[in-house]
């Protein structure tokens, strides 16, 4: 907590005599009881002050040249207050090139399977033709040689589907192959339904670099049997296989919110409230109707959804429950690996693909042969032409506080006529609130 003491501290910084300051653009505000959070998104520096030292900060905001006010010094060193000659829209697009061209790590998401055990409602592979695709042998062969040749030092692979544990024994032969690569490290993470659980797999991943499972769940009893029919599993399935994958690793409960299952989350908690205080975290994200997802019938608006996931992130967190980030910030690259040149997708037949949301061949930028790299000449990849919007040309982007985050936000979003922007965005100050609440409060 900022007191009057500390302000006054950091009234020997020094700024040069005649320049001119301003306030930064892209800064946040909310109050929790009696104190206020500023939250800068360019630098990520949080500031929190009583609620009666307010009016005094606002002010010296708006007269951002009054260095005799006890918050200038405060303000300036934690860039809420900025020389007026410095740019922060240019150092902002500086480190999203930074990252869209960062060498020091290669990502991909390897759709090993698009087999499924499940037919979600909602999902978007089920009304395609090759829905039922699959890596084959000489597939995660072919991704071998390609990775040995890479350059980074770093390898992270997030193994997707379909359900990817059904191609476990391929995945598991890839992981120990890779493990005598000795040019490279590698990671490992799973989205998974947690329908399927098999020791062996679970024991070899931890050893080979397994960071954390993502497991996608839509509610308990009844209604996850009519949103996710299987006549393989139930929720109670998937409460166990959680329980056990944890003793292997970090898992993620990642819940899919829709009109159907609104009101009736709480279920999931619940299931699951024996293990709030272990490495189990929880996440929430929104269905979405599309071209390949005709489920316009259940997809929540935004507004609802957002209000949905404020509620339910607070009483989660009332009632000790790990969130495992639901902050809008501390992004500070891309928002999307679609827009990183050291990040793919990879499917069946070894084609790569800007986005985990498209699957067909015909839909994809490039394919891996013989090791390497061949781009299709009716396609480019996003960072090598102008394929993607530049949002910094853009004059709404430009002008908006959460630009240093989304960078654009969602260019298949946009493609598909939807609006681009991360839904949090008309609701900054109840996830700044969150933010505090999920990285500071119980510090």
């Amino acid at each position: 907590m900022i007191t009057d003491g500390i302000f006054q501290a950091y009234q020997s910084i020094y700024i040069r005599k005649g320049v001119i300051m301003k306030a930064s653009s892209y800064y946040i505000s909310a109050q929790i009881d009696d104190f206020v959070l500023y939250y800068n998104l360019v630098n990520d520096t949080l500031l929190q002050l009583p609620a009666e030292r307010n009016e005094g900060c606002i002010e010296c905001l708006n007269n951002p040249n009054n260095t005799r006010s006890i918050y200038w010094s405060k303000l300036h060193e934690d860039r809420f207050i900025v020389e007026d000659d410095y740019d922060e829209l240019k150092e902002i697009q500086r480190r999203h090139w930074k990252t869209v061209n960062s060498a020091d790590e290669l990502n991909i998401t390897v759709i090993a399977t698009l087999k499924c055990n499940s037919d979600c409602v909602y999902c978007e592979q089920r009304n395609l033709d090759f829905r039922y695709s699959e890596m084959t042998e000489n597939d995660f062969d072919g991704l071998y040689e390609f990775l040995m040749g890479a350059s980074q030092k770093r390898i992270h692979i997030n193994w997707y589907g379909g359900e990817p544990l059904l191609a476990r024994d391929e995945i598991l032969r890839f992981c120990a192959r890779a493990d005598k690569d000795k040019r490279h490290t590698y990671s490992y993470s799973i989205s998974t339904n947690a329908s399927i659980y098999d020791e062996r797999f679970f024991r070899m991943m931890e050893r080979y670099g397994l960071t954390n499972v993502t497991v996608s769940v839509v509610g308990t009893g009844e209604l996850h049997s009519a949103l996710r029919p299987s006549d393989e599993y139930d929720f109670g399935c998937v409460v166990k296989n959680i329980v056990r994958m944890m003793r292997y690793t970090n898992v993620i409960v990642n819940i899919n919110l829709c009109k159907s299952n609104v009101g009736n989350i709480r279920n999931i908690f619940e299931e699951l409230s024996g293990y709030r205080h272990s490495s189990l975290s929880f996440s929430f994200s929104r269905i979405v109707s599309s071209a390949n997802r005709p489920c316009a019938e259940i997809e929540l608006d935004v507004d609802t959804y957002m209000e949905y996931v404020i509620e339910e992130a607070n009483w989660a967190l009332d009632h000790q429950f790990r969130i495992s980030d639901m902050s809008c910030f501390q992004n500070f690259g891309v928002y999307c690996g679609v827009y990183a040149r050291n990040n793919y997708v990879v499917g069946p037949g070894l084609y790569l693909y800007q986005c985990d949301r498209t699957y067909d061949p015909k839909d994809s930028f490039a394919q891996i042969v013989n090791g390497a790299l061949v781009y299709h000449l009716n396609r480019a990849s996003c960072p090598d032409t102008e394929h993607c919007i530049d949002p910094y040309k853009v004059d709404e982007c430009r002008a908006c506080k959460l630009l240093p985050y989304c960078n654009g936000g969602c260019d298949y979003m946009r493609k598909s006529g939807q609006s681009a922007c991360p839904p949090e965005k008309n609701y900054l100050e109840d996830y700044l609130k969150l933010y505090y609440r999920i990285f500071y409060e119980r510090r």
